[in-house]
């Protein structure tokens, strides 16, 4: 069984790294030297790499959120130990982390990934759970499913700015469309000419009125502005100006390179808000449904909802 590690998670090198790209990860760290202590004291022959052991459980958390949590929990168990060095004792150490994680995780998924991996387990793999949860109590820390999907953020990062890259070609294609349609070469004709003259030259226009009667080439080209986005989060203000599409792009290209996903996101829409551009009246449900129909969203609603009714108050 081969797993594509880089799809879903890259390995830190050093519990600093492992501590910079994930906060949370002190608490964890330092129950598992709390762990290894107890070990040592009880006479048990079990050498914890610590890096390893993180680096394992982060694995196993991306892989399960960034896929259908199979509720396979063999599938689980064997990326546990290949990415253990097959060494049955640490993987074990490993999924007891990992449990830990998925037990301080806000959401569904989590709830359902740690049923999957503690379903059906022996009394000894308990004890262990409960054993690493004691060094933790002390310390209790919430996560959201986005903090432990900081590499496959690359990915949608990706796909965003191919996004709006194809919607800024789509709003250049029909500009330039029009345009052609406006220039293309004409055969005036102002109530005379031949029958021939009018009717057999396709590209004739006839008019009953006066060249100084008919639109400018400027007026007309005033007209040629692309169709506002149907949403009722936008303000008079900004589809009076046309930058509906300019904000989402804003929007998107403002969670790259962050870590902070969401707390970027909700701060760019936020100042979009202050600036009269979008609605701030509506709540976050709404906010978050609208935005979701227009662009592509790496983060739920329940982490969105936090950042953006805790901003607001």
């Amino acid at each position: 069984m081969h797993f594509s590690r880089r799809e879903y998670y890259r390995d830190r090198l050093s519990e600093y790294e492992l501590c910079h790209d994930f906060p949370g990860d002190e608490i964890l760290i330092d129950g598992l030297y709390s762990m290894q202590s107890h070990f040592d004291s009880n006479g048990v022959n079990i050498s914890i790499p610590i890096v390893r052991v993180m680096n394992t459980a982060h694995y196993l958390a991306a892989y399960m959120f960034s896929t259908e949590c199979s509720g396979d929990q063999l599938e689980y168990e064997v990326i546990a130990s290949m990415s253990c060095g097959r060494d049955k004792q640490l993987a074990k150490v490993a999924m007891i982390v990992l449990a830990a994680m998925l037990e301080r995780t806000e959401g569904f998924r989590a709830r359902q990934c740690r049923n999957v991996i503690l379903d059906n387990r022996p009394p000894d793999f308990e004890e262990g759970v409960t054993l690493y949860d004691h060094f933790l109590r002390s310390a209790e820390k919430h996560f959201a499913e986005e903090d432990f999907l900081i590499d496959t953020h690359a990915q949608i990062v990706q796909l965003q700015n191919e996004n709006t890259r194809l919607t800024s070609e789509n709003i250049q294609l029909k500009y330039t469309i029009q345009k052609m349609e406006n220039d293309k070469p004409q055969t005036i004709v102002y109530n005379y000419g031949t029958y021939n003259d009018i009717h057999d030259n396709p590209n004739s226009t006839i008019y009953t009125t006066t060249p100084s009667e008919q639109p400018s080439i400027k007026d007309q080209t005033e007209e040629l502005r692309e169709a506002p986005i149907d949403s009722i989060i936008f303000t008079k203000k900004a589809k009076k100006e046309g930058k509906e599409a300019f904000i989402l792009q804003a929007l998107q290209k403002s969670v790259q390179g962050r870590n902070d996903k969401t707390r970027a996101f909700v701060q760019e829409l936020q100042a979009w808000q202050k600036d009269g551009y979008i609605d701030a009246h509506y709540n976050a449900q709404v906010m978050y449904d609208e935005l979701d129909k227009m662009i592509p969203l790496s983060f739920g609603y329940e982490v969105f909802k936090k950042h953006y009714n805790n901003t607001r108050s």
